[in-house]
């Protein structure tokens, strides 16, 4: 990032420093003061609701949301249509979280919307969320920006998470659902499916991409027929359907959710052009940003996701060996997915995520020990000299690790 960038990235977080940023401390149970819906409403109205002058389409899950949101819009366009999408987090710069067609949206832009948020914020003497903010913030944008689609994906959980204020979204999509976030969604499968399928509203039709627990699919199914939602499932046998789209050589779990994307196109009426459609994967998944020695950023941060990582790199990467910079933050499975990326790393670096505080990395020493595992520790990586050379490396366990490995290599 060049140094107008950054002082202009700095701008924009001392715009958004009064807000609590509950991104980062996610290791507690819900509280309705904070998480109720009743805030971020005010908000949009702050600004004339600009969800209404959109067509959305929400989506939910704990895995694949981003790529099917970044998927969905590289289709919409290619049919030409403008669409805004809004992810979280980032890693290099927050305007990874506003795309207009794929593209980040310029300073100037996020700056001005910010500023005129913040005033009418002051104004009423709200006291809203930085998530709650970012939201409405990007609506804003999306609506100056022309789009005709809103493609926006929840932070956490789905049925109180700030994106959900939207009334009458034009379909939601269900991404893949394991365990995560246990401390807020609840510890068990169905409790999280609950979660997500929160966002279900009445009458929207409901894409349910592939599933790694079969129950998920069946509440799903369930909440959609009690709200009088057609259902949609994605058949994976039809992966077939994908193949004129992605390099030969994507990764299985990508795959899947390009899958989810076409079949939410079809659902909406929606017909893709090839000729000009334009492939973009969002940054830290499964993201190779150093050929020799091979330098892998992923945001994995659970089980199934390291799972689901190691079958890619046996995929991509048939004959290389790797060692994982693994930091995970609080309220994160960290045996779990410790024990899914030994299946297949040759030893790990255990460190801390940065810049998030919440690191476990006295657990993730002990549960070296517990399970021999080859490890060693670097607390704070500050320099590539620290790291051993000519390694192959995967950054992992969390976005704050992945952060980690993009500011060294990239």
């Amino acid at each position: 990032m060049r140094n107008d960038e950054q002082q202009l990235e700095k701008e924009f977080f001392e715009i958004l420093e009064p807000y609590i940023n509950l991104e980062r401390n996610t290791g507690r149970a819900y509280s309705a003061a904070e998480y109720s819906l009743a805030g971020v409403k005010e908000l949009a109205d702050l600004v004339e609701n600009p969800e209404t002058d959109l067509d959305v389409i929400h989506i939910a899950g704990t895995k694949g949301k981003g790529s099917v949101a970044y998927f969905l819009t590289g289709l919409f366009t290619s049919a030409g249509y403008s669409c805004g999408t809004f992810t979280s987090p980032h890693l290099a710069t927050v305007r990874e979280r506003f795309l207009v067609n794929n593209d980040l949206v310029s300073y100037s832009m996020l700056l001005e919307n910010a500023y005129y948020l913040k005033e009418k914020v002051e104004k009423k003497h709200l006291k809203p969320t930085f998530f709650e903010f970012l939201t409405v913030l990007s609506l804003m944008i999306f609506r100056d920006a022309g789009c005709r689609y809103a493609v926006l994906e929840t932070g956490i959980g789905g049925l109180l998470d700030s994106t959900n204020y939207i009334e009458g979204p034009e379909c939601c999509v269900i991404t893949a659902v394991s365990y995560d976030h246990t401390a807020l969604l609840g510890d068990s499968i169905e409790d999280i499916a609950e979660q997500k399928a929160g966002i279900i509203k009445y009458g929207v039709p409901v894409v349910c991409g592939p599933q790694p627990y079969p129950d998920v699919s069946d509440i799903v199914q369930e909440t959609a027929k009690s709200k009088s939602a057609s259902f949609y499932e994605v058949d994976p046998e039809e992966i077939f359907k994908v193949d004129d789209w992605l390099p030969p050589k994507t990764a299985d779990f990508l795959r899947e959710n390009f899958l989810t994307a076409l079949k939410t196109c079809e659902v909406l009426g929606i017909d893709p052009s090839q000729d000009t459609f334009t492939l973009k994967l969002p940054p830290g998944r499964c993201e190779c940003i150093n050929e020799n020695p091979l330098i892998i950023i992923d945001a994995a941060h659970n089980a199934d996701s390291a799972r689901r990582l190691g079958q890619a790199l046996g995929m991509l990467y048939p004959q290389s060996e790797f060692t994982v910079v693994l930091g995970v933050v609080g309220g994160k499975d960290a045996e779990g997915i410790l024990l899914e990326l030994g299946e297949w790393a040759q030893r790990f670096i255990f460190t801390n995520p940065r810049p998030f505080k919440g690191s476990q990395l006295d657990t993730l020493i002990k549960l070296g020990d517990k399970h021999r595992l080859n490890y060693s520790v670097i607390p704070e990586i500050q320099r590539t000299s620290q790291l051993p050379p000519d390694e192959n490396l995967v950054f992992a366990g969390s976005f704050f690790t992945a952060v980690i490995g993009r500011e060294l290599f990239s």
